[in-house]
């Protein structure tokens, strides 16, 4: 039994999808409302004796380890890793670097016994004394685990004393991680902590693990930031790193966007308004990392940042660079200069009703950047300062990648300026003349997503589904080629799971209808999704053993199949074809090739109807 099989047999599904859906029984399975798209009639179902989940909403599916690693986000190797730790198994594969994963489970443990360090002297401390006076309420400082870094320089060693006393090896070992993780540093004369009467407040990363602190002052000090984090380590890379996102996860789902602010602090107001899915990045621009982070949870961002001069500036490249990673945002800013005011102060002054409204009036990218190259940057009123506003107004209109959102700009930058949106438009197009090969590529890439949109494939119908259902329930079914060959695939992923069936059995390797746990894992996700699907739809056909069929009759249901789609592909041929005739008559063309194809497929459909 491989790592997967052992996750998937110690693992019940319904307890673990349980832990994030709400499920109620429904005959013999449960039902809860899609974690992974918004719907108020629950169209999810888990099946407990398969160990299945199906989406009839969305069409997700797959097993225990396809829910954890498409709702955490993670890749399939981190998913068995959670699960793991989950179950309580020990995964049986090899690191790909020998030692590295003890460093990184030493490490680990060495930062969560720093955090329950902080967290034990948080309580009667000047950090939770800093806390109330800010007004934050005791269940964020629960919720966000906030700790304390005494005033003392070599803290954390004294404590590492007190539990290595008489261990030195452990000891030595123990202060040499405190270095590596960044925790305490040297300078001339000594070491020291790096947090040192601060608020602290842990960083994980998406599993839930801390890797990282930073800390906020609680009383001012000369020379000493305000804020700080920890340094990058083998755990930790602030660029690519979201305060708060996997926490905020199921609250971004439910929220179907996700608010990035500028700092713990404004998250924590945020989420005292009950605004949950708020993130911050940790004390860096928005990085295109971090923009690919958020990606996999939502498309949509609303950002909530300064809203003074260098939070504005902030702010337009934060838009840079989550348009370039095709994100749709909002800002909350009043477009207009004014008094500094940031999420946290604001959430000190307006009640949580007031915050969601503030976050509900979110003016548009549009619109935010028209006031903020025609009135904050430059003075339109100037020809001079206007033409440099539309210079670099273009140079943001070329990351758009449609016509339709490149026309909407220019005719807001119009309606701005007061001027007749076809002058912008031959500006724009003059202004592009230089940057050609970009604006064919944008065009090019509008032509392929434009065409890939007309072709989108069709669902599986329930032919196709049963033909599949009927061929891992008979294998012996695969011996009849001629007729398998006749079957006219409407739907791409039912005709690739069927293959993937298909050259497995003709190989030899059989798939019972209770075994089909193993292949989920072989399978890309769609195709998963797919399989769960026919197994919640045959489920009880196929767990009935009297209901059995004779080969005769197993070719029967497979020939009725089969024909029910070859007559369906022949009449919409058929017919295209005919009004493709009568079309071609009326110019003038010759149509005998056409009327001969014709009759082949009539004659075709005339065998097949004879079969019934």
């Amino acid at each position: 039994m491989d790592d997967a099989e052992k996750i998937i047999a110690a693992i019940p599904i319904e307890s673990y999808i349980g832990r994030y859906v709400p499920l109620k029984r429904r005959g013999n399975n449960l039902w809860g409302l899609c974690p992974f798209h918004g719907e108020k009639t629950p169209s999810f179902s888990v099946s407990p004796q398969k160990g299945i989940y199906k989406c009839f909403g969305c069409g997700v599916g797959g097993n225990v380890i396809t829910f954890a690693k498409e709702y955490n986000k993670l890749s399939f190797v981190e998913t068995l890793k959670l699960l793991a730790d989950y179950a309580g198994i020990e995964l049986s594969h090899k690191p790909r670097r020998p030692g590295e994963d003890d460093r990184k489970r030493r490490l680990l443990e060495l930062h969560l016994w720093a955090h329950k360090l902080y967290r034990a002297h948080f309580a009667n401390s000047d950090g939770e004394k800093y806390a109330v006076s800010r007004g934050i309420h005791p269940t964020s400082q629960q919720a966000f685990e906030l700790g304390y870094a005494p005033d003392q320089p070599r803290f954390l060693e004294t404590k590492l004393n007190e539990r290595y006393r008489n261990e030195p090896e452990l000891l030595a070992k123990a202060i040499e991680g405190l270095t590596v993780i960044g925790l305490t540093g040297r300078n001339d004369h000594d070491s020291y902590n790096r947090f040192r009467d601060r608020l602290i407040f842990p960083i994980k990363n998406l599993r839930g693990e801390v890797v990282a602190f930073g800390g906020r002052l609680v009383r001012e000090k000369e020379n000493a930031g305000k804020y700080i984090n920890s340094p990058e380590t083998l755990l930790f890379n602030k660029s690519n790193s979201v305060f708060r996102l996997g926490d905020a996860a199921q609250a971004i789902r439910k929220e179907g966007f996700v608010i990035v602010c500028e700092g713990y602090l404004d998250a924590l107001g945020l989420f005292e308004a009950g605004l949950e899915n708020a993130v911050a990045p940790l004390g860096t621009a928005f990085t295109a990392e971090q923009a690919k982070q958020i990606k996999r949870f939502t498309d949509n961002v609303t950002f909530f940042l300064d809203n003074d001069n260098a939070g504005t500036e902030a702010l337009f490249k934060a838009l840079q660079t989550a348009r370039l990673a095709n994100l749709s945002c909002k800002v909350v800013h009043p477009l207009s200069q004014g008094d500094k005011q940031d999420p946290f102060d604001l959430s000190r002054k307006l009640a949580p009703d007031e915050m969601r409204y503030v976050v509900q009036q979110a003016v548009s990218e549009i619109q935010f950047l028209t006031w903020y190259f025609f009135q904050f940057k430059f003075n339109a009123e100037d020809l001079a300062e206007k033409k440099k506003a539309l210079f670099q107004f273009y140079d943001y209109v070329r990351l758009l990648t449609t016509e339709l959102e490149r026309e909407a700009f220019l005719k807001a930058a119009a309606d701005a300026l007061t001027v007749d949106v076809l002058i912008l438009r031959k500006d724009f197009s003059a202004a592009n003349t230089s940057k050609q090969a970009a604006g064919a590529f944008i065009g090019k890439r509008d032509a392929i997503q434009k065409s890939e949109a007309q072709t989108k494939p069709k669902s599986a119908n329930n032919q196709e589904k049963e033909i599949i259902a009927l061929f891992i329930k008979y294998p012996d079914l695969g011996s009849e080629n001629l007729l398998l060959s006749e079957i006219p695939w409407e739907n791409d992923d039912a005709y690739l799971l069927f293959s993937f069936f298909h050259d497995r059995m003709k190989n030899g390797e059989a798939f019972t209808w209770q075994a089909l746990q193993g292949a989920m894992q072989l399978l890309p996700d769609n195709l998963s999704a797919l399989l769960a699907e026919i197994i919640m739809d045959y489920e009880a056909t196929f767990d009935n053993k009297e209901a059995t069929l004779e080969y005769a009759d197993q070719k029967r249901s497979l020939t009725q199949l089969v024909r029910t789609l070859v007559l369906q592909s022949l009449n919409v041929r058929l017919r295209e074809r005919q009004q493709e005739i009568e079309r071609m008559e009326k110019s003038g063309h010759d149509v005998e090739a056409l009327m001969l194809e014709q009759q082949e497929d009539m004659d075709k459909r005339l065998k097949w109807l004879r079969m019934g």
